[in-house]
């Protein structure tokens, strides 16, 4: 075919638009390829940045698979979503007709609740990511759209239809993060009490965020300003004399269940502090120092090896150690704090305003 232009095709057309060095077919690849456009929910646009980080769908569905969670096991093995409605036939799940399965359920006396729960996993299912919780773990999974109707029928092992998983379901992270239910926010297991079949979960952006291993910004920015914090006692602890720096020695193992059976100045040849754990049942051989050597918590080790039949364990405390310290590693009942560890404690014991007060 010739490329060049017709006269008669450019009678009427503006000058300034002049084609006469256009390349035919120069996008038709990248057409063809298509596009993939995520339009992000206000909600979610707060957890992910950008639509080229959301990979999965943007909405989330939870799932009951039966009755005390009976069809669990046959949805798990076999990459499926295990469902009931046993009253519904067939030939309306594969190919749905919505107002006669409203009119249907309607007529059996269901709730509204059941048809649009059934809506939802009829209706473009691939567009949510389904999520459960089961032995001790939240699950979740992506669906591949169509019904399947159980051949043999609805029984104790296996649902009346059920939905293919499109990613299989899993109880960890994208990053490898196992979801167990004891380490998940409150705000997304209460779904789990939810009574029917299929419902969204209020706090579905969260759920989202904990599958991509995204921190919650409010809590991201609340563990820097832990951190700040927490350097900022370490240097107030540096700076405390060295009585008051025992004394909170003293008070964060009171804090964290030793009782101190020496006082202060008071103590056993070579212990600054001696102090019982009447739960594990051991007596701790404890030093405290401003600073040290590796030399001299050497020779503390060695004394309290010479102690092991009265001492369980020993706990050696330096704020500011001259050089790098080690405790010696095939003596696991010897502890080393250092600065960073006590400032830590001091944090999460909530003895920061005791610190401030011993400088101000």
């Amino acid at each position: 075919m010739s490329q060049e232009i017709n006269p008669e095709e450019t009678e009427g057309m503006l000058p300034e638009y002049d084609f006469t060095h256009g390349v035919r077919g120069k996008h038709h690849e990248a057409y063809q390829a298509g596009t993939n456009v995520v339009f992000l929910e206000p909600d979610l646009a707060r957890v992910f940045k950008d639509s080229d980080s959301v990979n999965l769908p943007a909405s989330v569905r939870y799932v009951k698979t039966g009755r005390r969670g009976g069809w669990w096991r046959a949805s798990k093995d076999n990459g499926q979503i295990h469902l009931g409605w046993n009253t519904v036939p067939g030939d309306l799940l594969l190919k749905p007709d919505f107002p006669k399965i409203k009119q249907m359920l309607k007529a059996q006396g269901g709730a509204a609740q059941d048809f649009n729960a059934l809506r939802a996993l009829l209706d473009c299912p691939s567009k949510h990511v389904w999520m459960t919780f089961e032995d001790g773990y939240m699950w979740w999974c992506t669906v591949r759209d169509g019904a399947t109707v159980n051949p043999k029928g609805e029984s104790s092992e296996e649902g009346h239809f059920w939905l293919f998983c499109d990613r299989r379901w899993s109880n960890k992270s994208l990053k490898g993060t196992l979801l167990a239910v004891a380490d998940l926010p409150g705000t997304v297991t209460r779904v789990a009490g939810f009574r029917g079949t299929v419902c969204e979960p209020k706090d579905w952006p969260t759920v989202l965020r904990i599958i991509y291993d995204q921190k919650d910004p409010d809590a991201t920015k609340a563990a820097e300003a832990r951190e700040y914090y927490k350097k900022a006692v370490l240097r107030t602890v540096k700076r405390l004399p060295p009585k008051d720096f025992e004394l909170l020695i003293d008070l964060i193992l009171a804090r964290t269940g030793w009782v101190r059976i020496s006082t202060l100045g008071g103590k056993r040849e070579g212990s600054d502090i001696e102090a019982e754990n009447l739960t594990a049942d051991e007596i701790a051989f404890i030093q405290v120092k401003s600073s040290a050597t590796q030399k001299v918590l050497n020779e503390y080790v060695e004394l309290f090896k010479e102690r092991s039949d009265f001492y369980s364990r020993m706990i050696f405390v330096v704020h500011s150690p001259d050089g790098d310290l080690t405790p010696p590693v095939d003596l696991p009942t010897v502890q080393l704090w250092t600065g960073d560890r006590v400032a830590e404690l001091v944090v999460r014991l909530g003895l920061g305003e005791w610190v401030e007060k011993r400088i101000a």
